[in-house]
């Protein structure tokens, strides 16, 4: 208990000028970071960028923070809920379509068309049916860019499905923060889940894979990708099996 109250006290203050900035602490200044890197250094003549999944708990503060400080023709923000305090603010952005979905739907890609960077935040470990490896196939039709930040697993050289191994070995790796939750969900495993139409136990609500910085490697390269950055920024929570894990993969046409 005295652990969690540490970090979340040492999150609020490290945090804290997101607030100066209209944004709440739930925003990762090292994500924007990565974003003036990509878009002043990696990507400067880049003009267009989509956000998968860029609403959830930072209410979209990625995209907001691309169309302020950067010169931005069309910007793209994808995600399945959006919270309707702040939908109106959003409208007011001219140069930004808002889509509601499941970004791995066809539907979804061909709304998005080609754009110049890609967002992929804290999204690939949840990717299941399909998996991270195709999400990134079929996006690598859309961008040159790539900038992922995924909590990447680092007890062992090799990708796991995390869902595939039995609830209590899932649970001392991923945390038991929503012990109750993930029961449900293995005990319906093979259940429709009645909003997304696929099983239970592949909602992207919940931590689908521990994927390893080879493997990710691997796919981009074979994707025709290049690493251009890269940098470690720690433990991810208490959790010793995951680290954040910042990347930028660009290909060359």
């Amino acid at each position: 208990m005295a652990a969690t109250l540490y970090r979340k006290i040492t999150k609020a203050m490290r945090n804290l000028p997101n607030l100066l900035q209209g944004y709440n602490i739930y925003v990762n200044r090292d994500k924007l970071h990565l974003i003036n890197l990509t878009f002043k250094t990696i990507s400067p003549e880049a003009e267009s960028f989509a956000d998968l999944g860029g609403v959830w708990k930072v209410n979209a503060a990625y995209t907001f923070h691309t169309l302020k400080n950067f010169t931005i023709k069309r910007g793209v923000l994808v995600d399945t809920d959006y919270p309707i305090r702040f939908y109106k603010k959003l409208k007011n952005y001219q140069n930004l379509q808002i889509i509601r979905g499941d970004f791995m739907e066809k539907s979804v890609v061909k709304a998005i068309g080609k754009v110049d960077v890609l967002y992929f935040f804290d999204v690939l470990l949840h990717q299941a049916n399909p998996n991270w490896n195709e999400v990134l196939e079929v996006y690598s039709h859309v961008a040159q860019c790539f900038v992922i930040y995924n909590q990447q697993f680092i007890q062992g050289d090799e990708t796991i499905r995390l869902t595939d191994l039995p609830l209590e070995r899932y649970i001392e790796l991923t945390s038991d923060y929503r012990k109750e939750f993930y029961k449900y969900v293995y005990e319906h495993r093979l259940d429709i889940h009645p909003e997304y139409h696929k099983p239970w136990i592949d909602i992207h609500n919940i931590s689908q894979w521990g994927i390893t910085d080879k493997n990710l490697r691997n796919v981009m390269t074979d994707l025709g990708y290049k690493e251009i950055y890269f940098y470690n920024h720690g433990r991810f929570l208490n959790l010793p099996a995951f680290e954040n894990h910042a990347f930028v993969f660009k290909r060359d046409d």
